[in-house]
């Protein structure tokens, strides 16, 4: 078999399958043209047929029994094969299909006309699918006019076939269309989902008409029940004055000029709760022009809270709540040039407890904490509140005073400082005094950064320890190195 006759049995054979018409059930419009062809002639059979792979099946028939017959033995079959009309005037006195067994078998058929079917056009190509048959028991010759009419009808057939399949072709769309629908569903409602798990909603805003979308994840950020245009209009409304000019700047910019934002603030919903948002935007392109700005809201204050606690804690003391070393750390190096270039005046203070280590050996570290939470409770407490109050770490604490009434008598507010922190402990019966030293130095021209002042406060601290414990001393000048210099204007608090 060529290859040419290979690609029109393929084609054929898509279109019998395109139009799902092999062994369907009868339909009226193909009876009604086998019936007005059987009538042109006025002859004992007529039907359509359709040349399947290896058979010939009837899709409509009068005075002809069988569904179906061998393709290998139809006349019809070579008529579609060869795509030409064949009219016999006596079947059997014909050369060649006289001898056919099957013609020979039915002496009945006499008189043979069939003109090939036209199957609709597959990828712009339409080959032969079957025939309109008439066949009689007497001979006859065939009129021009009955001919044209029988042309007519297997033209009609034809159009019934290209409608058939213009239908299954339709449905066949409307249903991927359907499915493109729901598929489009389900996508959209897991798109809904994940954006109410992640808590993040989406936004358009529309450059022509200023019409703004929010989807429901956006609403249910917003805390919105029914949005109107009103809601949607006034959104810079749900931040607080201070954040209002960021994000109005951010969204201005990226309209006029395509600059993307993304923008953390704080936000509150239409019920007055607090939250803190993420908004997101860029500039929608279309056909190289700007048309829209569409973006993301999300809520992040969980993280928001949780990030905060995680940024405390890392800041804070678990056992006393006070701020710890690294608190500290920044704390001074982010007051001590403010306070210098601003001419007023700071004092530090290094704060040792007194036989710590004989505290929690004697009566247990959990008297040991007590001891270390009483005086994290005496630092914060009046007339030191407000002050800058952390623990280093063991039983060494800090205390930067910058009131101007504490430091206008600093060693009277050193001696107060020592009381409080003067107290007893006890445990079943043994009690011990709790006492601190304490070592103070000056903000000054030469003693004005962090290492400096923890140095020289150090130094102070030796000293008042040397003297005695539960005293002070104040060190008002910068000490150099390891090695102190004989002079450093040491004061004793008593």
């Amino acid at each position: 078999m060529s290859e040419e006759k290979i690609n029109v049995e393929a084609i054929r054979h898509r279109t019998l399958v395109a139009m799902e018409i092999l062994d369907t059930e009868a339909e009226g419009e193909f009876d009604a043209l086998v019936m007005a062809a059987r009538r042109i002639f006025g002859s004992r059979t007529a039907y359509i047929s359709l040349i399947d792979g290896d058979r010939q099946w009837f899709k409509a028939r009068e005075g002809f029994a069988p569904s179906e017959v061998s393709r290998e033995c139809s006349i019809c079959a070579t008529a579609v094969d060869e795509n030409r009309e064949i009219v016999v005037e006596n079947l059997q006195e014909h050369p060649v299909y006289g001898q056919m067994p099957d013609i020979v078998a039915m002496p009945h058929f006499q008189f043979f006309v069939t003109i090939p079917l036209m199957g609709p056009p597959m990828d712009g190509v339409s080959v032969p699918i079957g025939t309109l048959c008439v066949i009689d028991d007497r001979p006859w010759v065939a009129s021009r006019e009955e001919l044209d009419e029988l042309r007519r009808l297997a033209h009609v057939v034809e159009s019934l076939f290209q409608t058939r399949l213009d239908a299954k072709l339709a449905e066949a769309a409307l249903e991927e269309r359907r499915q493109l629908i729901d598929e489009l569903r389900r996508v959209q409602r897991q798109f809904e989902l994940a954006e109410e798990m992640a808590q993040i909603g989406h936004w358009r805003m529309d450059l022509a008409t200023e019409e703004l979308f929010w989807s429901p994840q956006t609403i249910a950020i917003h805390a919105i029940e029914n949005p109107t245009k009103a809601h949607l209009q006034g959104g810079l409304d749900y931040f607080p004055p201070h954040e209002r000019p960021r994000i109005a700047k951010a969204v201005e910019e990226c309209a006029k000029h395509g600059r993307p934002y993304d923008l953390e603030l704080d936000f509150r919903d239409a019920k007055g709760v607090f939250k803190r948002v993420r908004a997101i935007g860029e500039q929608e392109i279309a056909d190289g022009k700007p048309v829209g700005i569409m973006g993301v809201f999300q809520d992040i204050t969980e993280r928001y809270h949780l990030e905060t606690r995680l940024r405390a804690a890392a800041h804070v003391d678990e056992l006393t709540g006070l701020p710890n070393r690294a608190r500290l750390n920044q704390y001074l190096d982010s007051t001590i040039d403010t306070m210098h270039k601003a001419g007023r005046r700071m004092a530090l203070l290094l704060i040792d407890l007194d036989h710590f280590k004989d505290i929690n050996d004697r009566l247990g570290h959990e008297a040991g904490d007590r001891v270390l939470k009483g005086v994290a409770a005496q630092l914060v407490s009046e007339p030191f509140a407000g002050q800058m109050a952390a623990r280093l770490g063991g039983d060494e604490f800090v205390l930067v005073i910058e009131n101007e009434q504490l430091l206008a008598d600093l060693p009277a507010t050193l001696e107060l400082l020592l009381g409080k922190l003067r107290f007893e402990v006890g445990r079943e019966g043994e009690t011990i005094l709790a006492s601190a030293t304490i070592g103070a130095t000056w903000l000054t021209a030469c003693n004005n950064d962090r290492s400096q002042l923890l140095r020289c406060a150090d130094y102070a601290l030796y000293q008042a320890k040397r003297t005695e414990r539960g005293t002070a001393s104040i060190c008002p000048d910068a000490i150099a190195g390891q090695h102190i210099r004989a002079a450093p204007q040491l004061r004793a608090v008593s």
